[in-house]
């Protein structure tokens, strides 16, 4: 096996095995500690216990992202509100609501148009993906199903018409 004319063979490892290193006897400063130990486990334990302590911290006191609202009326959502600035409508519990100041207001109407143009653009995929999918079912290898492509065509977007009205796409 010595390779033959334009080729290298490589040995690794070098000429002869190596021994693992014997512990038969371990001298006076080979001991480890118990403060040893642990600081050599700190890294670890503060990997796992910081998150889980600042998880518990967060949760005591700290403050709540403020009120909850629907975009339909179900009690004790029943006093309706309409947002500034992209005219959303959306319902609130009156009770959560009572002292709300003017930046209170807004700070809500900016959570609740987030939400629902994030909602739409959500149903505005799902309604492409529907219409391209019975496209797609209209082509067939050998003919179009041309009433059935007509139809996928004709499919009207309503989440996505809203998020144009809104000015988002």
């Amino acid at each position: 096996m010595g390779g033959g004319p334009g080729i290298r063979v490589q040995q690794f490892g070098g000429g002869r095995p190596r021994r693992r290193p014997h512990n038969h006897a371990q001298g006076p400063g080979q001991e480890q500690s118990v403060a040893q130990a642990f600081q050599s486990l700190l890294p670890l334990l503060l990997l796992f216990l910081l998150p889980l302590l600042s998880s518990l911290f967060s949760g005591l006191g700290g403050s709540s992202n403020g009120p909850s609202y629907r975009f339909d009326k179900i009690s004790p959502y029943t006093q309706p509100h309409t947002s500034d600035r992209l005219k959303v409508p959306y319902w609130v519990d009156p009770a959560q609501t009572r002292d709300f100041s003017t930046r209170n207001w807004r700070d809500l109407d900016r959570a609740a148009e987030q939400r629902y143009v994030g909602d739409l653009s959500v149903r505005c995929e799902r309604e492409r993906a529907e219409r391209d999918r019975v496209a797609q079912e209209a082509m067939g290898f050998f003919w179009t199903d041309q009433v059935a492509l007509d139809r996928a065509r004709a499919m009207r977007l309503e989440a996505c018409t809203r998020l144009q009205e809104l000015g988002r796409r």
